[in-house]
C-alpha cells in the first residue's frame, strides 16, 4: 500500500451505519491514526453544522470539513475553499419557485448557516432529523449579500421532479440532483468532492496520491477517482465499486475501520 498522509471520508452510508451511528471500532481506528499524525477529514452533502456532532464523536474537530458536496471546505472559522452558486441563478430559482411552485420548501445554506423563508412541515421534519434550527429570513434579500453554497428544495416527489425539469431550462451555471425522491439539491456546476479533495491535499501540503478516500455513492465517484487510494463500500452501487482501487465491507460491518486499522 502506498504511503497515506490524509484520509477523507463520506459520512452517510460510509462511516455511519444504518442506525446513523459511528461505531466504537471506528473511533478507536481514528484515534490510532491521530497517533500516527494522519488527519481524518469528513466530506458530505451536509452542512458544516450537520457534521459537527459527528466530528466531535470521532474527536476530529481540528480537521477541516468538506461540506455541501465540496462547495465549502472550512476549518472552524477558516474558509479553505468556497464555490457558491452564481447570484443570478439563485435569484432566478427563487423567483420561479415563488410564482410557479409556492408550496415548495426552500432551504438556503450559506457557510455555516441554514436559512428558510418559512417553517412548514418539510422544514420542521428536516430540523428534527438534523437537530438544527433554521433562521427565518427573506431569502431573496439574503442572497444578494450572502454567498449561497447550496439550495435544498423539498416537496412531494412528483412536484419536485417537475421543479427540476423546469429549473434545468432556466439556470446555466448550477447543478441539480435528487438526493431523495423529494429532495432537490442545487450547487454550482463546478462543485465536486474531487475539488474538495484537492483543496484538502493542498491545505495539508500533500499530493492527491497521498490521500485515501472512502465513499458509497455516485457523488463520491470524483473523490474516489482523484485519491491515490479510493475505497468503495460494499453497499455502494456497482459503478462506484468499479471506479475504486479497493472495496471494503459495508457501513454496517465497519468497512472504514477495517481499512484504517491497516495504516
Amino acid at each position: 500500500m502506498r504511503a497515506i498522509k490524509v484520509v477523507m471520508s463520506d459520512v452517510d452510508g460510509t462511516i455511519l451505519n444504518s442506525q446513523h451511528q459511528v461505531s466504537q471500532r471506528l473511533k478507536s481506528a481514528i484515534m490510532q491514526m491521530k497517533e500516527k499524525n494522519i488527519p481524518f477529514v469528513l466530506a458530505s452533502a451536509r452542512s458544516p453544522e450537520g457534521m459537527k456532532q459527528i466530528s466531535q464523536e470521532l474527536a476530529v474537530v481540528n480537521s477541516p470539513l468538506a461540506a455541501f458536496n465540496g462547495a465549502l471546505v472550512i476549518k472552524k472559522d477558516q474558509i479553505i475553499y468556497s464555490q457558491p452558486l452564481v447570484k443570478e441563478d439563485v435569484q432566478q430559482i427563487l423567483a420561479t419557485l415563488k410564482v410557479q411552485f409556492p408550496k415548495i420548501a426552500v432551504n438556503l445554506y450559506s457557510e455555516n448557516e441554514w436559512y428558510v423563508n418559512r417553517m412548514d412541515q418539510y422544514v420542521k421534519l428536516e430540523s428534527e432529523i438534523t437537530q438544527i434550527k433554521p433562521v427565518i429570513k427573506d431569502l431573496s434579500l439574503l442572497s444578494e449579500t450572502r454567498p449561497v453554497h447550496k439550495l435544498l428544495l423539498i416537496g412531494n416527489g412528483v412536484e419536485i421532479q417537475t421543479v427540476k425539469d423546469s429549473l434545468e431550462r432556466e439556470v446555466a451555471a448550477s447543478a441539480l440532483y435528487l438526493s431523495k425522491d423529494n429532495y432537490l439539491e442545487i450547487t454550482h456546476q463546478e462543485v465536486s468532492k474531487e475539488i474538495a479533495l484537492r483543496a484538502i491535499a493542498q491545505y495539508y501540503r500533500v499530493t492527491a496520491n497521498e490521500v485515501m478516500a472512502f465513499g458509497d455513492n455516485f457523488n463520491d465517484l470524483p473523490m474516489l477517482q482523484a485519491a491515490g487510494t479510493g475505497v468503495a463500500m460494499a453497499n455502494a452501487p456497482l459503478e462506484v465499486k468499479r471506479a475504486a482501487n479497493r472495496i471494503t465491507k459495508s457501513n454496517d460491518d465497519d468497512g472504514v475501520a477495517l481499512v484504517l486499522e491497516e495504516l
